[in-house]
This record gives C-alpha cells, structure tokens and sequence, in this order.
C-alpha cells in the first residue's frame, strides 16, 4: 500500500466514524475498560476491519493489538477525547497513523464534531482541510497561548491558556498556529494520543520533544506501546526550550 492509497484509506476511515456516530442515543460508559464509551466502541469497531483489510497491522486503544508482524502498522486512537465526545463538547477526534520500518510515515487526525481534518506525510508537509499550515513565531512565554493537558502547580508566565481534552487536537493547533506551545502535566500520553498529532507538527515545523527535550523514539517500538510520554511541543525553538524548562512545575 502505498502513501496516496493510505491517505485515502485514513479518511475513508475518519468519514465512516462519523456516519457511525450520526444518530448515536448512548454516549455513556460502554461497561468495557475504565474510561471506555459506547462511542470508542463504535468506533474502533469501524475502523479495525478496515485498517486489516488494507493489510496493515492494527494498534489500538481500544482492542488488543493485531498483525504487528506487517510491514506498516497503523496506530489508532478512534475517538481522542471521548469524555469531551460524552458531555457534547465539540473537541474529539479519530487519530491515525501509519509506521513502517522508518517510523511515522502518514498522519490523519480528524475533528469528529466539525469535520476540520488534519493530514501530512513524512517528508512532504502537513495541512489542514487541503491547505499547508505552519507555526507560530512566538518566542517568549509571556506573549504565549498555551495548551496544557493536565495542569502546572503554578503560574508559569503564560499570556493566556487552555485545557481542551484531546491531546491530538490540541498538538494540532500548535501546527497550525492556533496555540504557540504545548505542555503535559498529566501522567503522560500514550502512544496513539500522540502518534498521528506528532508527524502532524514535525511536518509542520514545531518542535515536539518529551519533557526533558529527547527526541521522541523513531521507528516506534511496538512492543511499549502503552508506555507513557510527557510531551512539549512550540512553534519555535527558543519557545520550546523555556517550556521545557518549565514542565517539570
């Protein structure tokens, strides 16, 4: 398969979630894992058959892990935010991406209450409904729009900020300059919150690291795929060098 035919595939993928969505009665706790709604039930039980049948092996939060033996696999959160989803707040999304012996390889994040989808492929870009987005400038904190999952224990000079609940959205509105930085106060994401948002931004020109500023791990290793990453991501260098500075508060 290749790239033009997963780009296709990831948004044949995020289109058929939300038909699924539509009319949706229950969007409650399904009973499943903790934290697990009807709606990541419907979700993934869309997008997995698909993601197979394509070829590729499957990594998902919200099934056990198939076909990891593939020569791409994909990673899937099929729907990031799914408390927001729940309570009618329209920050949510389907997040994939595909991974090959290289690492990230093609994105898709997809806001699933407005449609606003975001794409890129390693080494050509990213854009947002078809058109290319880049970063901001800022370059101080005190002139900073921030985005934070989890909170800082204090203050840390920011001009404004926000917690919106979908970590792929979120690292999506850095790239395309919405927000000027990134910070995760939380325990860490997991692979599949940041996967697809990650090529997204590194195609764009932000500069996302973990808390300590390493680089995230490229090609992905399968095998800790539930392991926990506290992310910093900015639109500039200097920017994201303060806001490491500042994560560990």
């Amino acid at each position: 398969m290749n790239t033009d035919d997963l780009h296709t595939l990831f948004r044949l993928i995020a289109d058929e979630i939300r038909s699924g969505l539509d009319g949706l009665d229950n969007w409650g706790l399904s009973g499943g894992h903790p934290g697990q709604y009807h709606h990541d039930v419907i979700a993934d039980t869309i997008a997995i058959p698909l993601l197979l049948d394509a070829g590729l092996g499957v990594i998902s939060e919200e099934s056990k892990s198939q076909g990891l033996d593939r020569p791409v696999v994909a990673i899937i959160d099929p729907i990031d935010g799914s408390t927001n989803a729940s309570l009618g707040i329209p920050w949510f999304s389907t997040s994939i991406c595909a991974l090959d012996s290289e690492g990230l390889l093609v994105a898709l994040v997809c806001n699933q209450a407005t449609g606003v989808t975001y794409m890129a492929e390693r080494g050509s870009g990213a854009e947002k409904d078809g058109m290319p987005v880049q970063p901001s400038t800022t370059k101080t904190v005190d002139d900073a729009v921030l985005v934070f999952n989890g909170l800082p224990t204090e203050y840390l000079g920011w001009k404004q900020y926000r917690t919106l609940g979908s970590a792929a959205l979120d690292l999506c509105g850095v790239a395309d300059g919405s927000f000027d930085g990134f910070i995760d106060f939380s325990s860490g994401l997991s692979a599949w919150d940041y996967a697809g948002a990650a090529l997204i931004c590194n195609e764009a020109g932000v500069k996302i690291t973990d808390h300590v500023g390493g680089l995230l791990r490229m090609p992905y290793h399968f095998s800790d795929s539930s392991s926990h990453v506290q992310l910093v991501a900015a639109g500039t260098d200097s920017l994201h060098e303060l806001l490491v500075s500042k994560s560990e508060v």
